[in-house]
């Protein structure tokens, strides 16, 4: 199951064992320890590969946030679009999207959810909290799939929605556009 070279993991995230054999025992499935945003990482399946790279993304998104001072979180520039004026526009809009993406799967699913949910903006008072409050949606978003780690594909497939801006997605699709979210948003932090 690819190369038997490994790349060099960053210093922030941990490796374990899946099988307990520690950490290099023969065999040994190596997965990075994302559970500071999903309670349950290396889960097997297409779910569980895609909360895993979720919170992945959601770490790298938040380790360029938190080196942001408050000035430089706030600071504006100029934009058509009011989700992108500042730093801490774009992590509130990260924020709810998250929580969005969760409560469209929720709804195809027959469950409770929320029709358009937008974070508080008085609940993030500076970069460090975003990681809670992104913790939040990405974690109601593993238990939102939980159900759909058994049931065959045609099944997740059938759970089809559209959304606010047009496409039709499942819930696979909607989860690899979550991923896809963060490393844009991450990208133009980066660049801020």
């Amino acid at each position: 199951r690819g190369c038997s070279k490994r790349k060099r993991r960053p210093p922030s995230r941990q490796a374990f064992s899946v099988n307990g054999q520690g950490k290099h025992g023969t065999g040994a499935a190596l997965v990075i320890a994302t559970t500071t945003f999903i309670r349950h990482p290396g889960v097997s399946g297409p779910f569980g590969a895609l909360m895993d790279e979720y919170a992945r993304a959601a770490e790298d998104f938040c380790r360029v946030v938190e080196t942001f001072d408050l000035p430089r979180f706030d600071a504006e520039r100029p934009s058509d679009n009011p989700n992108t004026i500042s730093p801490r526009a774009i992590c509130l809009h990260v924020i709810g999207a998250a929580h969005r993406y969760a409560h469209y799967i929720r709804k195809a699913r027959g469950v409770d959810f929320v029709d358009r949910y937008e974070a508080d903006p008085a609940q993030l008072r500076s970069p460090q909290g975003v990681r809670s409050l992104l913790t939040e949606g990405i974690v109601l978003t593993q238990e939102t799939v939980a159900p759909l780690l058994t049931p065959p594909d045609e099944e997740i497939q059938a759970l089809s929605f559209a959304v606010r801006w047009g496409p039709r997605y499942d819930p696979e699709m909607i989860l690899e556009h979550a991923v896809c979210h963060l490393l844009r948003h991450r990208r133009q932090l980066e660049r801020w």
